[in-house]
């Protein structure tokens, strides 16, 4: 069915990581501000993760490569994960005391809590939520816009794509985590394939990072009979990729990144089984924040928050040169014709954030054409 496994791996160089406790940020350019230009401060757990918050520090890089006037500069304040609120309000109140930065970047679900204090803390500071799951029952602070991403829409697109290169009749998804949050990936991809009568297989390995659980849960999905495979699970997801890339009549599908251009020069075998990635574009979002923020626009979006979808490029899939060669163009014209009537807001996809009763609405939905 594919792949063509390129015969010479390109060398990797690492990139030094700042050490949290030294104070000192991580920049992708020039670390001396431009002269009366902007300040931004991203605050992130950690890089390395190969998905979601590289896309972010990739992006905070291309701003400082350009000859915009401003200057980021990237902390990684919690490499190992721990979700302390002492240590997190400590690197807000490094950022924020001194109003050093125009703009203060942070959030995920795990460290948004953290983030909305700061914002009450510093009411003078203007924030930014890059991917927000939850608002303080308050509302959103007047000093903070939030993004957040079209994972429904996204979610029911990757469906329709499996269900037209699927063989087998059976594909299959593994999500990091069985919550609110994750299942609004699934959500739509779950409507669709029961809709084309597609049988799916649903995986919750309950960790982002335990690589060789990616793997062996996959596996136990290829044996069931799948053939396209979405991985939904962070650096766990590199053991998912891992094992479609052992079997040649299996497909997977990345997330997040761009994941076939990701290892296309560091691991071409497993670039190969990578048909395409699904797009949570923080990156974009981003770049747009900042130029925001060098019009004087920024501060019209305080107190709001969107979602980015489709039509902003906020979500999609990575049309690149493997997937117009080895996706058949009568599936690519499906799937063009999907994201146009998704777009156009002509299907109703299930979104998960929006149920008002979670428990009783969400198993119907996710059981519905499920095979395990």
């Amino acid at each position: 069915m594919k792949k063509l496994f390129a015969s010479v791996l390109a060398l990797m160089t690492a990139a030094t990581m700042a050490a949290c406790d030294s104070g000192e940020p991580t920049t992708g350019g020039d670390e001396t501000p431009a002269e009366d230009g902007y300040k931004v401060a991203v605050l992130i757990p950690h890089k390395g993760d190969q998905s979601y918050f590289d896309t972010l520090a990739a992006a905070c890089d291309e701003v400082n490569a350009e000859d915009n006037g401003i200057t980021v500069e990237l902390y990684e304040c919690d490499p190992e994960g721990a979700a302390e609120e002492s240590n997190w309000m400590n690197w807000f109140d490094n950022v924020c005391e001194d109003g050093e930065y125009d703009l203060v970047v942070s959030g995920n679900n795990t460290y948004e809590g953290f983030l909305y204090k700061a914002a009450e803390k510093y009411p003078d500071q203007m924030f930014y939520n890059f991917d927000y799951s939850a608002l303080p029952e308050t509302g959103v602070p007047a000093n903070l816009y939030a993004a957040n991403w079209a994972l429904d829409d996204l979610g029911y697109v990757v469906g329709a794509l499996s269900a037209a290169m699927t063989k087998t009749g059976t594909v299959g998804v593994v999500v990091g985590m069985d919550n609110q949050a994750m299942n609004q990936f699934i959500g739509g991809y779950c409507q669709v394939l029961t809709e084309k009568g597609v049988k799916y297989s649903v995986a919750y390995p309950g960790s982002f990072t335990d690589t060789a659980l990616g793997k062996e849960t996959t596996e136990t999905m290829i044996n069931k009979g799948a053939d396209v495979i979405w991985q939904v699970a962070g650096g766990l997801g590199n053991g998912v990729i891992e094992a479609c890339a052992g079997h040649d009549d299996v497909w997977c599908i990345g997330v997040d990144q761009d994941q076939y251009l990701q290892f296309k020069d560091s691991n071409p075998e497993w670039a190969n089984t990578i048909l395409t990635s699904a797009l949570k574009n923080t990156g974009v979002a981003f770049k747009a924040v900042c130029g925001m923020l060098a019009d004087g626009t920024l501060k019209d979006k305080m107190g709001t928050a969107e979602a980015w979808g489709i039509a902003m490029n906020g979500v999609g899939l990575a049309e690149n040169d493997f997937y117009l060669e080895h996706c058949p163009e009568d599936v690519r014209a499906e799937v063009a014709e999907t994201l146009a009537k998704v777009t156009a807001g002509e299907v109703e996809v299930v979104d998960t954030l929006e149920m008002t009763d979670y428990d009783n609405e969400w198993p119907p939905i996710l059981n519905a054409n499920r095979v395990d």
